[in-house]
């Protein structure tokens, strides 16, 4: 038995019970909490053969109001997008945030209602190994660790997202302020 294998039974009978869901919460610079969540999702654990278990883990991150993506994101077949365009065309091909296998949840979750925004990502795509007859056959197991690594960049993207439309308000107001305040003079 290889080590994926091992690997992967390990996390899908969760005998130690530390495969679990997780939900944790990160704060950016700007004091806004995001809250962060890892789902497992699995059938047949209770199986005594090994060969029917599966397991895939999904991650999410949920934005606060003051982030501009809330509720301007919508995913569509992996990719993210704003109204009727993708958010690499608004940004002239510069890719805004990505996640293992593309965006392909967006919306509210019912404990939080509308105060925060998921967007997220599962790793039970085509190559990603969710039986272990997928992973003899070469395919890759995303472990929860890796889920969390992907989970943790996705955050930081997204953060980054909601501190450079801080600071581009912030500056945008202090050129108004000083523009009003040249014509102030000019005029008096």
């Amino acid at each position: 038995m290889t080590k994926h294998v091992k690997q992967f039974i390990s996390e899908a009978r969760n005998e130690s019970g530390k495969y679990g869901d997780k939900l944790w919460v990160a704060v950016n610079s700007l004091s806004s909490i995001y809250i962060l969540k890892l789902s497992r999702v699995t059938f047949n654990t209770d199986e005594e053969s090994d060969d029917l278990l599966h397991l895939h883990y999904c991650g999410y991150v949920g934005i606060p109001k003051s982030n501009p993506l809330y509720e301007k994101v919508s995913d569509f077949g992996g990719n993210a997008y704003i109204a009727h365009t993708t958010i690499e065309e608004q940004l002239d091909g510069r890719r805004l945030f990505y996640a293992h296998g593309g965006i392909t949840f967006t919306g509210y979750m019912k404990e939080w209602g509308k105060d925060y925004f998921f967007i997220g990502f599962d790793c039970a795509h085509m190559g990603d190994a969710t039986r272990i007859s997928e992973i003899k056959g070469g395919s890759t197991f995303k472990s929860r660790d890796y889920v969390k690594k992907e989970i943790n960049n996705l955050y930081k993207e997204l953060s980054k997202v909601e501190s450079e439309s801080f600071v581009y308000n912030m500056m945008k107001r202090e050129d108004e302020f000083y523009a009003k305040k040249q014509s102030q003079k000019s005029i008096g």
